[in-house]
């Protein structure tokens, strides 16, 4: 009985002053919220990419020649440009009595591109069997299919992730008063989505092998964000002006017999975004 005793009182000793040293670490002394206004995105299209038509063919010129299955015979180019995106993107953050800044960022962005072709279909001619063979395919996709300018689908983009914001807080005080600055970074911790969605044109669809819509997830992906909070006081209440890069990367396997992975002659569909945002912002001080 004594032991236990001895025991619930170093207990008390002990985790009384941590209790109280971590209440006054993670007290907030002021709320903000910021909201995305403007900002500037990189291209969110693929840009130039080919479209190969490999063996085996239908028509079995592949085996007249002797060419082995997956050589490429004839290509076109193609260009995959975004028409239009909105983004979206929401901060709430706490300043704690420590100065350490900790909140979440709930970022959005969707964008649609029109993949249109940019050549004719041309042999590859890399020797005489695939000049020959190609040459059989080329003639007649230009000629069913279209070349330069045809429309070969349209692809839209989605992405949300929420970030889990971690930073610190200087008070500006000494030099301006009310003034303040804060930064840090986003971890993509909270929970992610994301989608491509693709409609093919009649073009498409006789190129990827019959389909006239296909939808893809990522198998694997990645996002960084960094952001700079300005802020500057009146009294309990707090103006801010803040800066937030978002870079995201996302891959996923496909088929090379079906859909895009058909029309690109690649297992791997990729994609990548990086953004600069602009945020106004309101802050509480407790």
């Amino acid at each position: 009985m004594k032991k236990s005793v001895k025991f619930l009182a170093v207990l008390l000793i002990f985790l009384m002053p941590l209790s109280a040293f971590a209440e006054s670490w993670w007290s907030p002394n002021r709320v903000r919220v910021n909201y995305r206004v403007g900002g500037s995105q990189a291209e969110g299209g693929m840009g130039a990419i080919t479209g190969k038509y490999k063996c085996p063919d239908a028509n079995s010129a592949c085996t007249a020649y002797s060419l082995a299955d997956g050589t490429v015979i004839s290509t076109m180019g193609a260009v995959d440009k975004e028409s239009e995106r909105v983004n979206g993107g929401l901060s709430i953050h706490y300043i704690m009595d420590m100065n350490i800044l900790v909140g979440i960022h709930i970022f959005s962005t969707e964008n649609i591109s029109l993949v249109t072709q940019t050549t004719d279909w041309a042999a590859n001619t890399a020797n005489a069997a695939t000049t020959a063979a190609g040459t059989v395919y080329a003639t007649a996709y230009n000629a069913a299919l279209g070349g330069a300018g045809t429309a070969l689908g349209t692809i839209k983009r989605s992405t949300s992730i929420n970030f889990l914001d971690v930073g610190y807080f200087y008070d500006m005080a000494g030099i301006v008063d009310g003034m303040s600055i804060s930064g840090g970074i986003g971890l993509p911790l909270l929970g992610s989505s994301g989608s491509t969605d693709i409609v093919y044109g009649t073009t498409g669809y006789a190129l990827n092998g019959g389909l006239w819509t296909e939808s893809i997830t990522a198998d694997e992906g990645s996002a960084m964000s960094f952001f700079v909070d300005y802020g500057y006081a009146f009294g309990i209440h707090e103006a801010l002006f803040s800066l937030r890069k978002v870079t995201t990367e996302g891959s996923a396997k496909v088929s090379e017999t079906k859909g895009i992975g058909k029309v690109l002659g690649k297992s791997k569909f990729e994609g990548s975004s990086d953004s600069t945002s602009f945020f106004l912002g309101y802050g509480y001080i407790f």
